[in-house]
């Protein structure tokens, strides 16, 4: 049989890297528009209804909610139907519930229409779609692919000061509606770059050929939802001790995250920042995420990964207990703040994927990561709540970072109890 040119022919640039940099400016739009946009969006909804903190931050929560109870939904979907077609739709949904929020009349009206961003937002997320379709490219560069693909949110400050400007000058409502059009014209569009697996294009993980005899190897990996790669079964992997470990751990993380994500540019205003000097807070944070995101996927394919988590966790107790006695009171003084937390942080996002794949392979790679944000559910729901309820009750956010620095420092010992099982262990260490 003769071989088509195409396949003999090393490509200059590994196509894997093409689904890396689609999931990386396809999170830059998300984050930037929903994710840390409704920060921006907070206050002006806020007065423009008269409704409490807590009341408003309850649609967050549900939020977290509700992509807690879809998650392993959606994770199934990408196993089965692959990335491609779930984050192409789920931009869709994403674009009108954004949409439909600028359309916002009463509390329930806005839960509802938030909600349905939501469901759209969980499934064009990189923590399942495109970290399932990046991870099916890559083996021995699994972590800094991961890394970067990640990484979009880093440039969220740029997006965000677009999002202020037009908030500033046309209004919220207006400012949400073109924000899902905006999604419609890149996510979508950005989605059709994933392609099943490399075996599919002639290809093998990292950039390799295949040869004219690995045909059978090329036939096994033409469907999206059957990677090539062994792994766990999902029944397996819920059978495992570390999972549970690693759930209890990031769900520790997510209780402070979560409320942040929510509150950070409230909170700097209700200590003197000006909103602008507040959202550049946030911007920060997110850039500084970068080096974590990058950092942690790179330092994984080298290192043992619990060292990694075992920074995350303790980095964070630092920061939120610099918060809670520093005084922080100018941009100057809010600094070491945004690179203590901004860079944990951003390797949290990061590092699931990886951990998940060294515990379990990536054969229910997207399930699993659909139930591991599923058991950190009640963390993520209650942490933007408790928080927004605190300032109502005491008049600032004191008392919630508190609670932040104990929750999180209970996650210290768990970061160093995870670890992969001796097949998978040995598949990582026997890379190609």
């Amino acid at each position: 049989m003769q071989t088509s040119p195409d396949r003999r022919k090393h490509p200059r640039i590994f196509y894997g890297w093409y689904i890396v940099a689609a999931s990386f400016t396809s999170n830059v739009f998300v984050s930037g528009a929903y994710w840390q946009g409704f920060q921006v969006f907070f206050l002006p909804i806020l007065n423009t209804f008269g409704w409490s903190r807590a009341a408003l931050s309850g649609a967050f929560s549900m939020r977290q909610m509700e992509t807690g109870l879809f998650a392993p939904v959606i994770g199934f979907m990408v196993d089965k139907y692959g990335p491609r077609r779930v984050i192409m739709s789920s931009g869709f949904v994403l674009g009108l519930g954004m949409i439909l929020v600028s359309f916002t009349f009463s509390v329930w009206s806005f839960y509802l229409f938030f909600m349905i961003a939501s469901l759209g937002a969980s499934g064009t997320s990189h923590a399942i779609g495109w970290a399932v379709a990046i991870s099916r490219w890559f083996r021995r560069k699994r972590g800094i692919a991961l890394g970067i693909g990640m990484s979009g949110p880093v440039l969220t400050g740029l997006v965000l000061i677009f999002v202020t400007y037009f908030v500033n000058n046309y209004g919220w409502r207006s400012t949400v509606a073109g924000a899902g059009v905006v999604l419609w014209l890149t996510v979508i569009p950005l989605a059709m770059f994933i392609r099943g697996t490399p075996e599919s294009q002639g290809l093998l993980p990292d950039g390799g050929i295949l040869k004219e005899h690995d045909d059978e190897i090329k036939g096994a990996g033409t469907s999206q939802s059957k990677p090539a790669e062994p792994g766990f079964t999902v029944s397996q992997a819920l059978h495992s001790r570390s999972f549970w470990i690693a759930s209890l751990l990031f769900a520790g993380m997510f209780f402070g995250t979560s409320a942040i994500q929510v509150h950070q540019i409230p909170y700097f205003q209700s200590v003197g920042f000006s909103t602008g000097k507040a959202a550049l807070t946030v911007s920060l944070v997110f850039a500084l995420s970068g080096i974590g995101r990058i950092g942690a996927g790179y330092l994984a394919d080298y290192i043992d990964i619990r060292f990694i988590l075992g920074g995350m966790v303790g980095f964070h107790v630092i920061a939120w207990t610099y918060l809670a006695t520093a005084g922080v009171d100018s941009l100057l003084s809010a600094l070491p703040f945004t690179i203590l937390f901004g860079i944990p942080f951003g390797a949290m996002v990061s590092i699931r994927a990886v951990l998940l794949a060294q515990l379990f392979g990536t054969r229910a790679l997207g399930s699993l990561s659909g139930m591991l944000q599923a058991t950190a559910l009640a963390s993520g729901v209650v942490g933007p709540v408790f928080m927004g309820w605190i300032f109502d009750v005491r008049g600032t956010y004191d008392l919630a970072i508190w609670v932040f620095i104990f929750v999180t420092a209970l996650a210290i010992p768990l970061a160093f109890m995870v670890k992969p099982s001796v097949a998978v262990q040995t598949e990582v260490v026997a890379k190609p």
